[in-house]
């Protein structure tokens, strides 16, 4: 035993002296401190090596030796695998072990860990979670004591499983708390639609602020963190050239995504439903695009302050409109009370007579960050300015970026403000301050702020007269906007929105979170399974089929049964058509040049096919114009071939477009390039030998192709 203890305790030895040496935390220097602080997460996070105390308690009771050292050993190894805020469960854990450890031996020594110790932090846990599940602090206690086993330091510690399992998600948990909550927040289409009715009807500063913030949160499926990484050089507003030859605009936003999905582009959506109207379908564009130049001008007062606070390294004052003293006062001038006062934007502390500061108001209460500068005399413009620079970078965590990305500078961020700037109240906006705006801010504009039944701030909404139809009061939190994005989504799941589209434009890592996000009840869910049962594939022409989302096989496509040996192949149609190249076959050697292939068959009828071959038909057309003008000038080599392409395409897309467009085919027909514009390998070589291979009866397509390049005779 005395052999085994020894060999635990050098490991023990080993694994905090290796802790000592890691750079995180501060390092060596660092590692006695008893309060551990990192900015490199994207909020702040600090650790307390303490005990146990309830929620209020000011004094932190530091733990004793040789806990201490292994505790924060614990924490060390962790967060250099991985840092994480969730690191608090643990250190959570190591409070209640800490506990049962001094209760059970008398000592906190971990080398003492034991079932009976075990046992006892269950109780504890389960004592002091009396209402709850712990199932983060069990997950906690099951990691601490894996590190014990895998780091040899209690190779023989007892298995232990927490007894707190996590519950399902509430999005898609039968628990009746879990259905209620669904209820509440399942987003409502004229909340989000009020959204849009108060950015048009926002005037004052205040209101146009939120209300843009709120927008580019709507159309993005954002999170409400993630506006802080917003700049003046995200807008997308520019022209291009689509791949038929149209010039079309394209708004969208450079965004960081939390939680390790990085940088991309949300691009904003063309509206449906406008009939090929440019002005209508780009009306969210202009929405998205004033959002921003709103914020842009609302954010340059604090942005300025921001910069100039940067390049001084907050020693320069800048002397705004407030300031009773000449622009070029002296920033080392001593100031009288009064200047002071209207330096700093606390007139409402002078006495009476408006000459002095009132003899009991010299307090840190009453000055908050700027008694330093009053404490000892008389303030400067240079001290006022430090102790402005020390309270406003101090609570920006990654000053002089916006957030641990490190993207955006904090002078170039487009939501930023300053104090006051949006205030309720009668206070004034203190000019030489930057201040990021919280999920929590943005969420109390969308529905109100109460405190004990009784209402301290209230929403947009109510301020522009905007109620639900019933007059209740719109309430909608930041996250209000992913919810309706993911519950939309899923609803159009059939009409081409994939899951994977659903995750990219949350900015979602992991593609399983989907379901987190789908608020559909179960009798929505259901309806959209309805249609596909509610009739046999034979009772359906295959267009109505591809509304609805039943498979559609490669053998009806290509207008023949089933062989008695042949297994359905499953073809994706859409408004491209779809490919009837078998899978047993040899892979495809068209590269992507599919529009005159005789494997791909179109449906008519099918949602967006006709616009796409409209689409096709003009391309090709224009590229051979193009071409035919410049050919006639210069008459240059290899232009006659080019030529042949487009006016082979543009024939093969034209017939097809006609036969689409024509009444007396029903909607269902399938149509594709007969196999004597698109010749076989197999054909090609026999040919070449001489040997002569049985043409097909020519179709309706073939036809309008031979007249379109002129190769009958009436044509």
């Amino acid at each position: 035993m005395s052999n085994l203890n020894a060999v635990s305790r050098l490991a023990l030895r080993n694994y905090i002296d290796s802790a000592r040496k890691l750079a995180i935390y501060g390092g060596e220097s660092g590692w006695h401190s008893n309060r551990w602080e990192t900015t490199t997460l994207r909020n702040r996070l600090s650790l307390d090596f303490c005990e146990l105390r309830r929620k209020g308690a000011n004094v932190a009771v530091p733990w004793q030796s040789p806990f201490l050292e292994f505790a924060k050993a614990y924490v060390r190894h962790s967060q250099i695998r991985k840092e994480v805020g969730t690191i608090i469960h643990e250190l959570h854990a190591l409070r209640f072990l800490y506990a049962a450890l001094q209760e059970v031996h008398g000592t906190p020594d971990i080398l003492k860990l034991d079932g009976a110790v075990q046992e006892l932090v269950r109780q504890k846990v389960a004592a002091w979670y009396a209402s709850g599940k712990p199932s983060r602090i069990g997950t906690a206690l099951m990691n601490v004591y894996a590190e014990l086993r895998g780091q040899e330091i209690l190779p023989a510690l007892p298995y232990w499983q927490s007894p707190w399992k996590r519950g399902l998600h509430k999005a898609y948990s039968m628990d009746p708390k879990a259905v209620e909550w669904r209820k509440a927040h399942t987003p409502d289409d004229q909340k989000l639609a009020a959204v849009l009715v108060a950015f048009e009807m926002a005037e004052a500063d205040k209101d146009q602020y939120w209300t843009s913030l709120a927008m580019l949160l709507a159309f993005g499926s954002s999170r409400g963190g993630e506006l802080t990484d917003l700049s003046l050089e995200s807008l997308i507003d520019e022209s291009y050239t689509d791949r038929y030859g149209r010039t079309r605009r394209r708004v969208g936003l450079r965004w960081f995504s939390e939680k390790g999905f990085g940088g991309n582009v949300k691009w904003v959506p063309r509206l449906p439903g406008s009939n090929r109207n440019e002005a209508q379908e780009t009306e969210l564009m202009d929405m998205v695009v004033r959002a921003f130049n709103r914020l842009v001008r609302l954010s340059e007062p604090a942005r300025k302050a921001a910069k100039l606070a940067f390049d001084s390294d907050g020693t320069v004052y800048p002397i705004h409109s407030f300031c009773i003293t000449s622009k070029d006062c002296s920033q080392n001038q001593a100031l009288d009370d009064v200047e002071a006062a209207y330096a700093m934007g606390r007139t409402s502390i002078l006495n009476r007579k408006g000459t002095a500061f009132g003899r009991t108001y010299r307090t840190r209460k009453h000055f908050g960050w700027h008694y330093p500068c009053v404490a000892y005399g008389s303030p400067t413009y240079r001290e006022i300015a430090v102790a402005d620079f020390e309270n406003f970078s101090g609570k920006l965590d990654h000053w002089p970026h916006t957030s641990d990305s490190e993207r955006v500078k904090v002078w170039d961020c487009l939501v930023l403000h300053q104090w006051n700037q949006f205030n309720e109240g009668p206070k004034k906006v203190y000019p030489n301050s930057y201040v990021l705006p919280s999920t929590n801010q943005l969420s109390y504009q969308l529905s109100g702020k109460w405190v004990a039944g009784k209402r301290e701030m209230s929403s947009i909404f109510e301020r522009l007269g905007l109620t639900m139809d019933d007059g209740s009061a719109i309430q909608l939190t930041s996250h209000d906007f992913r919810r309706w994005h993911g519950t939309r989504g899923r609803a159009l799941a059939h009409m081409g929105l994939s899951e994977h589209r659903l995750r990219m434009l949350a900015g979602r890592q992991d593609i399983s979170q989907n379901d987190a996000y789908d608020f559909n009840t179960s009798k929505q869910k259901a309806a959209l399974y309805r249609p596909l049962i509610a009739h046999s594939d034979k009772d359906l022409r295959i267009h109505e089929r591809l509304a609805i989302g039943t498979p559609i096989y490669r053998h009806e496509l290509l207008g023949r049964p089933l062989s008695e040996n042949e297994l359905p192949q499953p073809t994706q149609v859409g408004e491209f058509g779809g490919c009837t190249h078998s899978i047993m076959e040899p892979p495809c050697q068209k590269g992507g040049d599919c529009l005159t292939c005789s494997e791909k068959k179109y449906v008519k009828g099918t949602p967006g096919c006709l616009e796409r071959m409209r689409e096709a038909a003009a391309h090709h057309k224009s590229e051979f114009d193009v071409l035919d003008a410049w050919q006639k000038k210069r008459d240059q080599l290899g232009i006659d071939q080019w030529m042949t392409f487009h006016v082979i395409r543009y024939a093969v897309a034209e017939s097809l477009l006609r036969q689409m467009e024509d009444p007396t085919v029903p909607d269902g027909t399938v149509l594709g390039v007969d196999e004597h514009f698109d010749p076989s390998p197999l054909k090609v070589n026999l040919m070449a030998k001489g040997i002569e291979v049985p043409e097909k009866p020519t179709d309706l397509v073939t036809q309008e192709i031979n007249e379109l390049l002129g190769l009958v005779d009436d044509a």
